[in-house]
């Protein structure tokens, strides 16, 4: 069996990842080898054929990307779960899990998502290929009752930025306080989960549209710095 871990991701247009989510697995410590799956319709047959539960009845769907293959050959799906697996299989080097900045990371990260999406949705159907594309639309407004174009012009561009406003200047805070040392992640100098999810965000919105990454990156210069730090592991899917 392979020493590696087998990420299962969706691909945009370009055969490379787009989505937040998945991205925080690709950061994580072992070696990863990612399988693109052209479409979310693909993913519910493709992780039954491979025997892999659904998630939870309460979970945004039944079946998700990112989902992992260890090298044991079980299957996680869910970053949730797929995180401390990885943390446990991989102590080294650590992705410091125990700290509360990581919660606090990711609960501003998921409402900094959920302030920007409604102006972010319409340049996400423009990234994926056909079934995607239109189980997408379909999917989101279903869900969402209305048409993205409608949302959008609810609740996007300046009104989603002026949402985005305070979380923003949390997030600042977040990267200044409780640090070691000068370094440019959340603790100092060692990078935890809660910088992967950040930097999964950026790289997100660098993917889906330059003008929002631009900007966020505009926003303090601990972003950029933050961003820069990452590199080493979102430049491998460029």
């Amino acid at each position: 069996m392979s020493d590696k871990v087998v990420l299962y991701d969706l691909a945009n247009t370009q055969g490379t990842s787009w989505s937040p989510n998945p991205w925080k697995g690709t950061f994580t410590p072992p070696p990863l080898v990612v399988e693109s799956l052209t479409a979310n319709p693909d993913l519910a047959p493709k992780f039954k054929a491979l025997g892999i539960p659904p998630n939870d009845p309460d979970a945004f769907a039944e079946y998700s990307s990112p989902t992992v293959r260890l090298a044991d050959g079980s299957y996680v799906m869910d970053t949730a779960k797929i995180v401390p697996k990885l943390e446990e299989t991989y102590p080294e080097p650590s992705l410091h899990l125990t700290s509360p900045m990581n919660k606090e990371a990711s609960e501003l990260i998921d409402a900094l998502l959920m302030a920007l999406l409604p102006g972010v949705l319409p340049d996400v159907v423009n990234l994926l290929q056909e079934p995607s594309k239109s189980w997408f639309v379909e999917d989101r407004e279903r869900r969402l009752g209305m048409t993205l174009e409608a949302l959008a012009q609810k609740a996007g561009g300046e009104h989603g930025w002026q949402k985005a406003e305070p979380l923003l200047h949390r997030l600042k805070g977040l990267l200044e306080k409780n640090k070691d040392d000068a370094g440019p992640f959340i603790l100092g100098s060692k990078p935890s989960f809660g910088d992967l999810v950040i930097v999964a965000m950026f790289e997100g919105m660098r993917k889906i549209t330059r003008k929002n990454y631009d900007r966020l990156m505009g926003c303090d210069a601990s972003f950029q710095k933050l961003d820069e730090a990452c590199k080493p592991w979102t430049k491998k899917d460029d």
